[in-house]
């Protein structure tokens, strides 16, 4: 007899972070949109990429059933960019977490190797829902060196199988690699699916970061990837809202899966 499976929607967001000089794109001009957004979109799991403390806190405010885990980049508290995850607490329990820093010291606060100039972060929680224990791992990797964000997969594939889980596992994150670079290529070989293509193998390339222009073609360098998952029940890349023409500069990748 099979076991009864449990629908869960995650969604990998890079909200711009919120002291970027954008113009009419800025972000106290299009936070309401961004928060009416998220607490409309009924996503259980949001992995957010860029957010600042304050961002954070005012979506808190405002949505306050939304919870998060995660840490400031650049100090371990509340410094700087975060790679927060946040849960509909209604649904989702968060049983622990962490966060490491992607370079040969992950334990260590602020650490950078490999090439990056800025520092980058990972942040994992074991949740549940409805009873079943599943992991998330949110990332934002470097832009800038090719060598850091293959070292920070091997790092991130290293870490979750030393974990020795056998529970759904959903990763999350602006890779800023395209869909055929090393990045991804290790993500696949690892056991890993990108749950776009799972549904739209065949489609042409599509951008998820536009840099404000709402372009729809380009490279793909936001992902869901899940590893573990009974089905991908649906997927997509969220362009059109009824808020605002752009949310962010990155357009949300969104899953629905079956745990």
């Amino acid at each position: 007899m099979q076991s009864q499976t449990v629908q869960l929607k995650a969604m990998s967001f890079n909200i711009r972070y919120g002291t970027a000089n954008d113009g009419e794109n800025s972000w106290p001009l299009r936070k309401d949109a961004v928060i009416e957004f998220i607490g409309d979109c009924g996503y259980d799991v949001i992995g957010l990429q860029e957010a600042l403390c304050g961002q954070l806190e005012e979506v808190r405010s405002a949505l306050p059933h939304y919870h998060f885990v995660g840490v400031g980049r650049d100090d371990g508290l509340t410094d700087g960019e975060y790679s927060a995850v946040l849960f509909d607490s209604r649904r989702v329990e968060v049983e622990s977490s962490d966060t490491f820093w992607f370079s040969e010291t992950p334990e260590v606060i602020a650490s950078t190797s490999w090439g990056n100039t800025l520092t980058r972060i990972c942040t994992h929680g074991s949740f549940r829902v409805e009873g079943l224990p599943f992991e998330f791992y949110n990332l934002h990797l470097d832009h800038a060196s090719a060598i850091s964000r293959l070292k920070s997969v091997e790092l991130l594939v290293q870490r979750i199988r030393s974990r020795g889980a056998t529970v759904p596992t959903i990763v999350t994150g602006d890779f800023n690699e395209g869909e055929a670079d090393p990045t991804i290529a290790l993500m696949l070989k690892s056991g890993f699916i990108d749950t776009y293509r799972a549904l739209y193998a065949d489609g042409p390339e599509q951008a998820t970061c536009h840099e404000w222009t709402g372009a729809i073609l380009g490279q793909k360098i936001d992902y869901v990837f899940v590893d573990g998952i009974v089905t991908i029940v649906d997927s997509g890349i969220i362009r059109e809202n009824p808020y605002r023409g752009m949310l962010s500069d990155h357009y949300p990748v969104v899953a629905t899966l079956a745990l």
